[in-house]
């Protein structure tokens, strides 16, 4: 059965000009097509500045309705400062980004990287038991499968020294994260189109050239459509 994702993103690229996606000067189709490039013999050669075959993988939809292969690891993951792991393509915008906050009197550090379908399968399982039903906990937390944390592009910025949200911290990275290939999905705006809660933390590596895109269009308060939605329909058009 297809899901909402990828209905939406195959309805995006259908469309002429979709008036509730928020490219106003332009239709959707030609806002794709503007970050696909292509080799001489028509094949695709990069995905809004990434490989094809980076952009594959890092775009791959994982939401509620969106599971992942199951059992998918990414191939090249590496150990960072804390212990945890992610995807060797991230780690130097994840570095940069870290250094600029500190610069800015701000102690950011990745509070979890990448994690497997198996040990999400137990964060999921504490949620349960936490709010007493599979429904609420999955507002709090991904199913097993369905978690962006599993890409190993997905982290959860973490500040050493107070609650994340409201912070400082919060507000820098929401204007930010942008410029290090990070985009935020799970804003209050998002909310009721996730279906999780708002998560100011929780930043997905997509390639600072479509983050760019995405923060300059106003994806954080978006009303109808989210960040999830527009990556799922850039994934859709790699085919």
């Amino acid at each position: 059965m297809i899901s909402r994702r990828r209905a939406l993103a195959l309805i995006a690229l259908a469309a002429p000009a979709l008036t509730s996606f928020p490219v106003r000067a332009q239709s959707v189709s030609a806002w794709l097509a503007a970050g696909l490039t292509y080799d001489s013999d028509g094949s695709l050669r990069s995905v809004f500045g990434l490989k094809t075959e980076v952009a594959v993988e890092s775009l791959m939809p994982a939401t509620k309705a969106d599971a992942l292969p199951d059992g998918y690891t990414p191939r090249d993951l590496v150990k960072v400062s804390g212990g945890q792991l992610l995807r060797a393509v991230i780690v130097d915008d994840t570095r940069a980004l870290i250094a600029e906050a500190g610069e800015q009197g701000l102690d950011l550090y990745v509070g979890s990287g990448f994690r497997s379908q198996a040990y999400q399968e137990g964060l999921f399982n504490a949620q349960v038991n936490r709010w007493g039903d599979e429904e609420t906990a999955n507002r709090y937390s991904a199913r097993p499968g369905h978690s962006q944390h599993q890409l190993g592009t997905t982290i959860d910025f973490t500040d050493a020294f107070r609650s994340f949200r409201g912070s400082d911290a919060a507000a820098w990275l929401a204007d930010n994260a942008h410029r290090f290939g990070f985009v935020l999905p799970y804003t209050p705006a998002s909310s009721p189109h996730t279906g999780y809660v708002d998560e100011p933390w929780h930043a997905r590596w997509v390639g600072t050239a479509l983050a760019s895109q995405l923060q300059k269009l106003g994806y954080q308060t978006w009303p109808e459509l989210t960040a999830d939605d527009a990556l799922a329909a850039v994934y859709a058009a790699i085919g």
